[in-house]
């Protein structure tokens, strides 16, 4: 009997683990980053969260001007780039 080979994703799944394990990571540095800069630059509380509020906004805005850009010019920048560049780019 013949055996053939099944494909399989495992490395889109390993880079997708990766990617998501650096994102993650660097997400986790806030907590270390944002003390820093209370201490450093004299920031209060509210200030010093201000600085975990624009690194997720950053994402918020890139995601709307993708989402505007879509809607309004008739292109969709996913399908062209496809899901894995606009991931590790993204």
């Amino acid at each position: 009997m013949n055996k053939t080979a099944q494909p399989t994703n495992y490395g889109a799944l390993s880079t997708l683990v990766t990617v998501f394990f650096f994102w993650g990571f660097i997400a986790a540095g806030n907590s270390v980053f944002i003390p820093f800069c209370k201490h450093k630059f004299g920031l209060d509380q509210f200030q010093s969260q201000l600085v975990d509020f624009a690194f997720y906004l950053a994402y918020y805005i890139g995601a709307l001007i993708l989402f505007i850009y879509g809607a309004f010019a008739g292109k969709d920048p996913v399908g062209k780039w496809g899901y894995k560049k606009s991931i590790v780019y993204g």
